[in-house]
């Protein structure tokens, strides 16, 4: 069975109010060729189809226009999308039965049919351009773990609404039970993959945006035996997760093309990887970007290997922070002065502040890239020393506190106000608002 594994398209993102549909349009044209090219059994997109639950218009179309594009590009394959946490699941399954019509199955969320969480939804046969089954996925969508319906009828729950424990228990009962399904069709031993948008322990989540309050990780010990791949989404940095053979080798770098550098992996199955988003979503995400080609033999006796290729995506706007190092901020708008005008790129001022930020430095680095191709979007705030001593007012300007977290503010406000760091029962309090805040904000998961 082969497969193009994507994740984390954000469209519609608007990047410090800039518009991102041409690289997003560009993007797509690199993956329909990559379609016509390899012409895959499946194409599998992990989730976070947009930026917002509530996309626009242009947005819609543009992700419309894409799908069907990619469908001509290979009639006979399957495509599988997911939702992610930044999307609405219920808005993106509206036109679900009428993507069934063109074998592009859309997963917004779990469904009840008869009063029970309908499983069949999320179990795929993927068929081959002669009509013959390749192989299976297991299609899962972002998932709060407090939204994973009860199957486990022999310990019913008790106590507590909600528990780590109790999630925990559903949450791994929700896969076991739809491996045990495709393990009952799938009598030859076909190719099984699962599709997850998740944080998983252990990824290397260096440059990811955290949400208010942290991330929750999902041991990969929840995932039952028996899937050859599990096509993962979420975190932005292309990587293998796991220990052993099943993380990927070192890799070989060959070519396509001069344009399109591959790098190579071969993997002893079950591997467990994130595709990576195909745009940089920050400033921080400074690795390169792609999606990944996946190889798994049908016969189970030949599936001691499986074959993974990073198929690079070329950054169309590059984003720069001016200079590397934190400098004032007098310094850092000269290095914007003396930017190439005919250069694209967005562009991140990296300021070191010793008393307080400067009036108008936003006004001046705005100045300093007029009738230049770049784009100034704001500035990294480096302070020497966070807080002041001895009762001095503590001065943060506009653009300073946009860099931070609520949860940074209110630590440095406690500091300020009592002198000492705040109690770790009360931050964990904090920390428990601010996040269930951040999983409601355009969540429409019904709670089991």
């Amino acid at each position: 069975m082969k497969l193009l594994h994507t994740s984390d398209l954000h469209l519609g993102q608007l990047f410090h109010e800039y518009d991102r549909t041409r690289e997003h349009q560009a993007f797509f044209r690199l993956l329909a060729g990559t379609v016509r090219r390899e012409q895959p059994d499946a194409l599998l997109i992990s989730g976070d189809i947009y930026h917002n639950s509530i996309p626009s218009a242009q947005a819609q179309k543009l992700y419309t226009d894409s799908i069907l594009t990619l469908k001509e590009a290979c009639p006979g394959m399957t495509i599988v999308i997911t939702a992610g946490n930044h999307d609405s699941g219920s808005r993106l399954e509206i036109d679900r039965n009428l993507w069934e019509h063109l074998d592009v199955k859309v997963i917004g969320g779990i469904s009840r049919k008869d009063g029970k969480p309908d499983l069949e939804k999320h179990i795929i046969e993927i068929r081959t351009g002669e009509g013959k089954t390749a192989g299976y996925v297991i299609a899962l969508p972002h998932i709060y773990r407090q939204n994973y319906p009860e199957l486990d009828t022999q310990q019913p729950d008790s106590g507590a609404l909600w528990t780590e424990d109790r999630c925990a228990r559903r949450q791994k009962a929700f896969y076991a039970k739809l491996m045990e399904m495709v393990k009952e069709r799938n009598r030859t031993g076909l190719p099984v993959v699962m599709m997850a948008h998740l944080a998983v322990t252990g990824c290397d989540i260096t440059g990811h945006e955290e949400p208010i309050g942290g991330m929750d990780y999902t041991p990969l010990s929840f995932f039952p035996e028996g899937y050859d791949y599990l096509a993962l989404g979420h975190i932005h940095h292309p990587q293998f997760v796991g220990t052993g053979d099943g993380a990927g080798d070192s890799g070989v770098m060959t070519s396509v093309s001069e344009d399109e550098p591959v790098i190579e992996h071969l993997c002893t199955p079950p591997a467990a990887r994130y595709s990576g988003s195909p745009l940089h979503v920050s400033f921080d995400e400074d690795y390169p970007h792609s999606i990944s080609s996946v190889e798994i033999p049908s016969a189970r006796q030949d599936r001691k290997k499986i074959k993974v290729r990073e198929i690079a995506v070329p950054e169309i706007i590059p984003m720069v922070t001016l200079p590397d190092t934190p400098v004032p901020s007098e310094e850092a708008i000269d290095a914007l002065l003396h930017f190439p005008d005919s250069k694209a790129a967005y562009i991140r001022l990296n300021i070191l502040v010793r008393d307080y930020l400067k009036q108008n430095v936003a006004v001046d680095a705005v100045k300093a890239a007029e009738g230049k191709k770049c784009r100034y979007c704001h500035m990294k705030v480096t302070r020497e020393n966070e807080s002041t001593e001895n009762g001095n007012t503590l001065r943060l300007t506009v653009e300073e506190i946009r860099t931070m977290s609520p949860l940074d503010v209110a630590r440095m406000y406690y500091r300020k106000q009592f002198s000492c760091e705040m109690d770790g029962d009360f931050e964990k309090m904090l920390e428990q608002v601010a996040r269930e805040l951040s999983d409601n904000s355009g969540n429409e998961d019904i709670t089991y």
